[in-house]
């Protein structure tokens, strides 16, 4: 079954018309009618949209918690929806044999049914290089004229880290270097926050630099802009459990704030060389200290926080972006993520 969630440029949640029927003011059942999704039903009836990846933790029962059908019953309480068990049919005792029909060829299986979840799109091209990508990035040196400010169309002279790598028809993306991210708790230099400017086409190779056409420019393009692999967004992001467990930390934001919520970018310190994929959720938490009205016993580990909850967009070999779905709080630098294991 496959789980979806498109990223569009505007917001918009489509739900469908539902009938309730009450049963008491602690509980609810409700049955799912055609056209309900989890994600409709949580914003209806728990004001969270985002509400139904905690289905898995609720109901371990159930293998897929975004597949649902016309006729299956949601039990709604305060602050938590549970799809309640189907109770298997008793077998009954098999009738006598009969002669056997003539073979019909079976129907053709129909589609399993996707369910779609529309979000607002975030422009996520404005992330960040870690020092190692950095490194390895190319960097327009020239072009073909005097001119200062590149545009469309204009041919330049890359300089490369290793021209064996390149090839005519590749592809880079034009990024402007900006401030220094130190990481949050080991206070060392992480990477660098950028902004992509546009994107080039490598058209031939050289003995010592690589002759690129400026495919567009969203920004003015200037001699130093680095080049770094092309990665198209992905218009369709699904769901992905982790493959591993990998632990790791919050490190900057898209946004210039000190507080991040719910639709913030934000990047972390993990990323494909940790396991991490894109459509993987992950878990934020801050360590818990002791109340000021605690026991003296106060050395003993508290258990931690959580926070809220990421969904991962983009990754590069050592860092990802990461989209917030859900914050009680807000979330700060240096907050842990982890992978959802079960």
């Amino acid at each position: 079954m496959k789980r979806t969630i498109l990223l569009l440029l505007a917001l918009s949640l489509l739900l469908a018309g539902t009938a309730l029927a009450q049963k008491s003011p602690a509980e609810r059942t409700y049955v799912i009618k055609k056209g309900d999704t989890l994600w409709g039903i949580s914003q209806r009836f728990l004001k969270d949209p985002y509400y139904w990846p905690n289905l898995w933790s609720n109901n371990p029962f159930i293998a897929n918690p975004h597949l649902i059908y016309p006729g299956q019953k949601v039990r709604i309480y305060d602050g938590r929806i549970e799809i309640v068990p189907e109770v298997a049919k008793k077998e009954e005792p098999a009738p006598a044999p009969q002669p056997e029909p003539e073979a019909k060829p079976e129907p053709a299986p129909a589609p399993e049914p996707v369910e779609e979840i529309t979000v607002k799109a975030m422009d996520t091209a404005a992330g960040i290089l870690s020092l190692d990508a950095i490194d390895s990035a190319g960097t327009i040196v020239d072009t073909t004229d005097d001119r200062l400010m590149i545009a469309t169309g204009d041919t330049v002279f890359c300089q490369m880290k290793d021209l064996a790598d390149v090839q005519p028809g590749d592809v880079y993306s034009l990024v402007e270097v900006g401030k220094e991210i130190t990481h949050p708790v080991t206070g060392q230099p992480f990477g660098r926050m950028i902004n992509e400017v546009g994107t080039l086409e490598i058209v031939a190779v050289n003995e010592q630099v690589a002759t690129g056409r400026i495919l567009n420019a969203t920004r003015e393009i200037h001699r130093s802009h680095l080049l770094v692999p092309f990665n198209p967004p992905q218009m369709e992001i699904t769901l992905k459990k982790s493959s591993r467990p990998a632990s790791g930390y919050l490190v900057a934001a898209k946004q210039d704030k000190i507080g991040l919520g719910q639709f913030d970018i934000v990047y972390i310190d993990l990323g494909g060389e940790d396991g991490i994929e894109v459509g993987n959720l992950l878990n934020v938490t801050r360590q818990r200290q002791p109340s000021e009205h605690a026991l003296e016993r106060t050395e003993l580990k508290l258990p931690d926080m959580l926070l809220g909850q990421l969904l991962v967009l983009d990754v590069t070999p050592h860092t990802a972006s990461a989209l917030v779905l859900k914050a009680v709080e807000p979330l700060l630098r240096g907050d842990r993520v982890s992978t959802i294991e079960d």
